[in-house]
């Protein structure tokens, strides 16, 4: 038995969550105006009969004001086998997503995929570097929670809406 040449990572073709109508956006995650203390889900996307075991997740938010320095806005990954049993109270559909008392609906959710922290300057659009995420199930919904101390920017009207949270797939290909 031969061993392969060698190993290769490409990437497939990402799924984009954003405002609606948005260039390069694939599904629905309304960050419009998110206010502090409040989160949003957003639409579900099927990642296929035969989704990849990797995703990178990247998430950029911009507000309409410099957040204050230590403060975050979360994302959460929520997976579901069939599209309508979601754990955590997740609907599937682009919504405000109620956090209940002392985050209980949220916690069910498990731990962020990622979370963006503020810094101590002026900065209004914040960006992390992308991390790995392994999908538990064929169905993907996005909850964000806004603890920025700040709303993320009316994106209903600007042309230019930074706002994304962005799965990647990460495959593994084998070349002989």
């Amino acid at each position: 038995m031969a061993l392969p040449d060698y190993i290769q990572i490409t990437q497939g073709t990402a799924v984009v969550w954003g405002e609606a109508g948005a260039s390069g956006v694939t599904a629905t995650l309304s960050f419009d105006g998110l206010a502090n203390g409040a989160a949003r889900m957003g639409a579900s996307v099927d990642l296929g009969s035969n989704w990849e075991d990797e995703y990178l997740v990247y998430f950029s938010v911009e507000t309409g004001t410099a957040p204050t320095a230590g403060t975050t806005i979360e994302a959460y990954l929520i997976s579901s086998y069939d599209n309508t049993l979601w754990p955590a109270k997740v609907t599937g559909s682009d919504a405000s997503y109620t956090l209940g008392t002392s985050d209980a609906n949220l916690r069910q959710a498990g731990s962020p995929v990622v979370a963006l922290i503020a810094t101590n300057d002026t900065n209004t659009v914040l960006t992390q570097a992308p991390s790995i995420w392994r999908p538990r199930g064929r169905y993907v919904v996005p909850i964000v929670d806004n603890n920025l101390g700040q709303a993320v920017r009316d994106e209903t009207t600007a042309s230019d809406n930074g706002s994304r949270l962005i799965l990647v797939p990460r495959r593994l290909v084998i070349n002989d």
